[in-house]
């Protein structure tokens, strides 16, 4: 009897925590978890003496805000009525009643503290400089889903995501292991940015219909089936031609044309989509987690380049008198 109890709590506890792993939604942490490694990367390729400390605290802050913002999404989503049963959006934990919305907002809160937390360790130890960049981000999370107001609501949610998982994360995280802020990280940002960017697109191409039954602005409905089509194949060519353009310019190293070895997937992503209409879940919700694997294997590729590369090649911004760089 009581080793049925035992193993009977201890099945419920584990069935517990697979749904609130399934709230997190841990599919989607590469889009902050690769940002953050690649700042720290490039920092390094700078020429930065990097913090193991501060860099850990930079890789946990960038996943816990992401979780907070993924739960509050869920939270908002379902309570305006966006997730309902039948459509594909979000965790599906409230739509299915795993879980109460007071217990998904109440979770959200205590991320984002553990999130404050944090950013205050890191913006003591890293200088004012990084207030903005943190504030900036909190903001842009928790906006992007509040009703009638949030990004998403007013189809800027592509331009958000951009600006705070693409680009947002990478800059401050180089500029904790640098004490400066620099424009040259946007040069490795912008193209994972656009990534992550196609990313959502893919998720607005799944939700179209959804949304719009729904009322929301989904700028893929907004666009058509075609025009949705194209941006996407945009997205993710551009992401493979802004760091070949910029190797071959001599802007930075031979190192980032390792995301080359993506871009078969790429491309067979690009291709899949290319027949699909809008709201088709059986072709676009494996789009969708596909892209998001795409976005993990090029920012893991990229990161790759510049360790690899600055280690048998020899390129710092040291050993190549950089005026920018702080020894090593």
């Amino acid at each position: 009897m009581t080793e049925a109890v035992i193993y009977g709590g201890m099945r419920r506890i584990f069935v517990g925590l697979r749904v609130w792993l399934r709230a997190l939604r841990p599919e989607s942490f590469p889009v902050s978890v690769v940002p953050a490694i690649l700042g720290i990367a490039i920092a390094w390729q700078r020429g930065y003496r990097i913090d193991p400390l501060t860099s850990a605290l930079t890789i946990a802050g960038a996943l816990s805000i992401h979780s907070a913002t993924n739960l509050l999404q869920d939270y908002f989503d379902f309570a305006s009525g966006l997730d309902r049963e039948g459509t594909l959006g979000g965790s599906g934990v409230l739509v299915s009643g795993s879980l109460a919305p007071r217990a998904i907002l109440t979770a959200s809160l205590v991320l984002y503290a553990v999130s404050a937390i944090v950013a205050g360790y890191l913006i003591y130890a890293s200088g004012i400089l990084l207030v903005w960049i943190a504030l900036a981000g909190c903001v842009a999370g928790t906006l992007y889903a509040v009703p009638r107001y949030g990004l998403k609501y007013n189809m800027l949610g592509d331009a958000g995501v951009f600006a705070a998982f693409g680009v947002g994360i990478t800059l401050g995280s180089y500029s904790i292991q640098a004490g400066s802020m620099s424009a040259y990280p946007l040069i490795y940002a912008m193209p994972f940015g656009l990534i992550v960017v196609a990313v959502l697109h893919a998720n607005n191409m799944r939700d179209a219909k959804d949304d719009f039954e729904a009322g929301l602005k989904n700028p893929a409905y907004r666009m058509g089936p075609r025009a949705s089509r194209s941006v996407y194949v945009a997205l993710t060519a551009g992401a493979y031609l802004i760091p070949t353009a910029a190797v071959f310019a001599g802007a930075i190293p031979r190192g980032a044309l390792a995301v080359l070895v993506t871009f078969p997937l790429a491309l067979k992503l690009m291709r899949a989509q290319m027949g699909a209409e809008l709201g088709d879940g059986a072709v676009l919700a494996p789009l969708v987690t596909r892209t998001a694997l795409l976005a993990l294997a090029f920012g893991t590729a990229m990161v790759c380049g510049i360790f690899l590369f600055g280690v048998v090649g020899g390129y710092t911004a040291s050993s190549r008198s950089d005026p920018c760089a702080a020894p090593r």
